[in-house]
């Protein structure tokens, strides 16, 4: 068979795949057309503030026959979208075009997410797959702009006495971009992370490289979930053992016996392409930990940053301050075992709050942690900060 001969082989199975799709679709419309329409004349009452939790928002509900001028010219588009939000089968419909989508034509009902191989998950958002091809690198002005403000935090730590470390959470096609849809190719170029890194080397900064530890591991254990961003808690525990080692500390040992697997059904990545499914994932058994009845308060932080975590450990010492984002919530059982007093803070501050915070509390040690991706937002010098 000549290569000619492949290709329109190749063609014709996607072009049969999609008459199939198309008359599957077709039919369904079809059918649920006559029960939604029946499920909003028969019960057209909807509770206000139901959410539609695959979208984020409350269902929209009955608009009031109107009484004004405005409120008639209004009053359509308020309907449709009341209809929109109630149509019988909205949400079976919805999840089953999604998987026919994703099934037969190898597509997600969202730009946010890509299907990898294996059944894995990728992000999309924040230019994530330019990242991953490696064709999205950093503008000098940025990368000055990073290496001058964590500089700077280490000189004001450093003079205080005070050991600080900055981390990046690495995004799952980094340590899992074998499952990369292999259409994607990488170039040559550095990373942003790896830029980063040459930068820090060079100029001595408090930068710790989380991904050759998280490359060995993942050898013996699945360490990001498939269905989410996020790594999951063994991926945690990797990362918190290199943070540990960076500051001179003894982590907690934490072996198999400590995990349990569950059924994880709330994933980002599966939320956001309409999928129903359930991911078994490991899980650490908080009473595995030395120190898992810790205290904790939520609280306003000193500069209304949003909410912050402490906890109180009696049998450890130190005080740390953890400037984290969803990254971090892995880690913070592990912390907050490890130290006797954790300040968590879900953040990206600016120097200057970052300086304010440690002068505020006082703390022994600081570890600051950030997703990769968010590399492309360097740390401003003053204000609030990021986001």
């Amino acid at each position: 068979m000549t290569i000619t001969d492949h290709s329109t082989e190749s063609t014709s199975r996607r072009s049969f795949a999609a008459r199939i799709y198309g008359y599957c679709l077709v039919g369904l419309l079809a059918l649920a057309s006559i029960a939604g329409m029946n499920a909003i004349i028969f019960a057209p009452n909807t509770e206000a503030g139901e959410k539609l939790t695959d979208e984020n928002r409350d269902r929209s509900t009955m608009p009031p026959l109107p009484g004004t001028a405005s409120e008639w010219v209004s009053f359509p588009r308020r309907f449709e979208t009341f209809v929109n939000d109630n149509f019988g089968l909205r949400d079976a419909l919805i999840r089953t075009s999604s998987i026919l989508s994703t099934t037969m034509l190898g597509r997600l009902p969202t730009d946010q997410v890509i299907a990898g191989t294996g059944g894995w998950l990728f992000f999309t958002g924040d230019r994530s797959l330019e990242l991953f091809q490696r064709t999205f690198s950093f503008a000098p002005a940025t990368l000055d702009q990073w290496s001058a403000q964590l500089a700077e935090r280490k000189r004001a730590l450093e003079a205080r006495g005070i050991p600080y470390i900055f981390t990046l959470a690495p995004d799952k096609h980094t340590v899992y971009g074998e499952f990369m849809p292999r259409h994607l190719r990488r170039s040559n170029a550095p990373s942003q992370h790896d830029q980063l890194m040459t930068v820090a080397l060079r100029q001595n900064l408090s930068v710790v490289d989380l991904r050759q530890d998280l490359l060995r591991a993942k050898k013996n254990d699945i360490l990001y979930l498939r269905d989410d961003t996020h790594w999951n808690d063994r991926g945690g525990v990797v990362a918190y053992n290199t943070l540990m080692s960076y500051l001179d500390l003894h982590p907690i040992a934490v072996d198999n016996d400590a995990f349990a697997l569950r059924n994880r059904k709330e994933s980002d990545l599966a939320r956001m392409a309409l999928m129903s499914r359930v991911e078994n994932a490991p899980a650490l058994r908080r009473e595995a930990l030395p120190c898992h009845d810790t205290i904790k308060e939520n609280v306003p932080d000193h500069f209304v940053m949003g909410m912050v975590t402490r906890t109180h450990c009696e049998s450890r010492k130190g005080k740390l301050l953890f400037l984290h984002d969803s990254f971090g919530i892995a880690l913070l059982p592990l912390l907050a075992a490890s130290f006797g007093e954790v300040i968590a803070i879900g953040t990206y501050p600016s120097t200057e709050v970052f300086l304010a915070t440690v002068e505020a509390e006082q703390p022994d040690f600081v570890i600051e942690e950030r997703v990769e991706r968010y590399l492309q937002y360097p740390p401003a010098s003053v204000g609030k900060g990021f986001p």
